[in-house]
């Protein structure tokens, strides 16, 4: 009665519990077992937590043969021990494991055990882990259980002997655990190291003692799928036995294969390490050679899957469509905003070009107006000036020639007279009004006299015009160019002297005749 009403309390917690929501992660492989149902190794618990919503039940059966040795009150020699554990336990938040062990017992072979098998004792109870960051890689927990009486024989009488102690108790027991683990590298590939220490205080002082239980081991991943696991246990009595006892110490060694997800195997042995007693003060006094048999193996079963995944997933399904439906309204949110932004944006440089292009058509209204106005200024600026024009500059502007007939050398040479210099300054004062004109100065001669000599004649003349125009006016040394023709232009007969008066010349001929309209109406 008192296992099924634990059994069903233990489920009625995990179904209350199956309302909220995760934390931990549970897709990864499932953990290596202790024969507790709870993370660890065979006999050390881990202080990590299961879950949230990892439900785990497992089953182990274990078996030793007594031996020959003198172990009074114990099962007769050569009779077979066999116990069995079927746990079950729960993540019931990330950080608390809910448990509860029931085990089973039978022996053959020793007719003094009545009866040979049947229930032993209940234990349930529960495990909390510190909230340590996920990165951390130490873990710290406490546990606590109730080891209920309930075995229909204790099959070990002598004392706490026995690998099987806690498992065939007729007494009550309240029991305390605090673990440590050490966690590096990932959960299927990685190294473990755990520690427990513990206490068993019993109801019954008269007929058993308090116990110290400490334990430790190491765990290595070879693979996702196999787990070795190799750890030392000691019971050790808190009572006045403890002058001449040697309380059990045992190395336990196993293998747990874990297959995918959901189901795992795990196999090991108990190996004595207890060193043989000393012989009691007081002869009287009955006691064990050995605290325990040499070996004990032992294989089972472990079934782990997530209770909470179907909430979960639906959990999580209705989470994602609430992202989903976030998102989607975010963008619908950002789209509209993006649009009103670009729609504000289109209507303020719609309104900046407009004010631009009306900026502009003033502008150009305003530059329009003022062109106006320049332009009739020019008009009537170029009108006076036209009109104050001398014949020689409507002569040059006209034609782009001008003969320049008050310009006198003495006979036979290249030197300017005296009285051609005013004329000159004149020239050259007229000639800066047009800055646009490039000038040629050409000098002609007449046909006597040999032609080199004239050419030569020619050139020279002209180059002595330039040279006094340019020192009246040196703005004009990059406008003016001399050349002399010589004879080879005449314009009159060289046969007469009225002919050869009117060859002997020099002229200003525009070079560019295309900017003479810039300069004319």
């Amino acid at each position: 009665m008192l296992t099924r009403a634990a059994l069903c309390v233990l489920a009625a917690a995990a179904l209350s519990l199956a309302a909220s929501e995760s934390s931990t992660d549970v897709s990864v492989p499932m953990p290596a077992f202790s024969l507790y149902g709870l993370r660890g190794m065979a006999h050390t618990v881990s202080a990590e937590p299961l879950g949230y919503g990892r439900l785990t039940f497992s089953a182990v059966g274990t078996w030793y043969g007594q031996s020959t040795e003198n172990l009074p009150e114990a099962p007769v020699s050569g009779a077979n021990v066999i116990t069995g554990l079927v746990s079950v336990s729960f993540g019931a938040s990330p950080y608390i494991d809910l448990f509860a062990v029931v085990p089973l017992y039978m022996t053959t072979g020793d007719e003094t055990i009545d009866p040979p098998m049947g229930l032993g004792s209940f234990t349930t109870g529960v495990l909390g882990s510190l909230p340590l960051p996920k990165k951390s890689p130490l873990r710290f927990g406490a546990q606590v259980a109730v080891i209920a009486g309930t075995a229909g024989s204790q099959i070990n009488y002598h004392a706490e002997d026995g690998y099987n102690y806690l498992e065939t108790r007729d007494g009550f027991d309240f029991l305390g655990r605090i673990s440590e683990s050490l966690v590096l590298g990932k959960e299927t590939l990685g190294f473990k190291l755990h520690l427990n220490e513990g206490m068993v205080l019993t109801l019954d002082p008269d007929a058993h003692s308090n116990q110290l239980l400490l334990s430790g081991g190491i765990q290595i991943p070879l693979h996702k799928t196999v787990v070795l696991g190799c750890e030392v246990n000691s019971r050790a009595s808190l009572g006045d036995e403890l002058l001449f006892a040697n309380d059990p110490l045992w190395l336990t060694p196993c293998i747990q294969f874990r297959f995918p997800k959901h189901f795992g195997i795990t196999l090991g042995a108990d190996v004595r390490l207890s060193q043989p007693r000393e012989l009691p003060v007081d002869p009287t006094v009955a006691y064990s050679e050995y605290s325990i048999e040499p070996f004990r193996i032992f294989g089972g079963l472990v079934l782990t899957f997530d209770a909470l995944e179907g909430r979960r997933r639906k959990v999580a399904d209705k989470e994602r469509n609430q992202l989903l439906e976030k998102e989607d309204a975010q963008r619908k949110a950002a789209e509209s905003k993006a649009l009103a932004e670009d729609m504000t944006r289109k209507a303020r440089e719609d309104s900046l070009a407009r004010e631009v292009e009306r900026a502009r058509a003033d502008s150009l209204a305003r530059k329009a107006q003022q062109d106006s106005v320049v332009l009739a200024e020019t008009r009537a600026r170029l009108a006076d000036e036209i009109s104050r024009r001398s014949d020689a500059e409507k002569q040059l502007l006209a034609t782009g020639l001008l003969l320049l007939d008050a310009v006198y050398f003495e006979s036979g040479k290249a030197k300017v007279t005296i009285n051609s210099k005013p004329y000159l300054k004149i020239i050259a004062r007229m000639l800066t009004k047009y800055p646009k004109l490039q000038i040629e100065v050409a000098g002609h001669t007449d046909s006597k006299g040999a032609m080199q000599s004239n050419m030569l004649l020619s050139q020279s003349r002209a180059q002595a015009v330039v040279l006094y125009l340019t020192e009246v006016a040196p703005e004009l040394r990059d406008r003016l160019v001399a050349r002399g023709y010589g004879p080879t232009q005449p314009k009159a007969d060289n046969n007469t002297a009225d002919g050869r008066k009117i060859n002997r010349r020099v002229e200003l001929q525009v070079l560019n005749k295309d900017v003479l309209k810039d300069y004319n109406p």
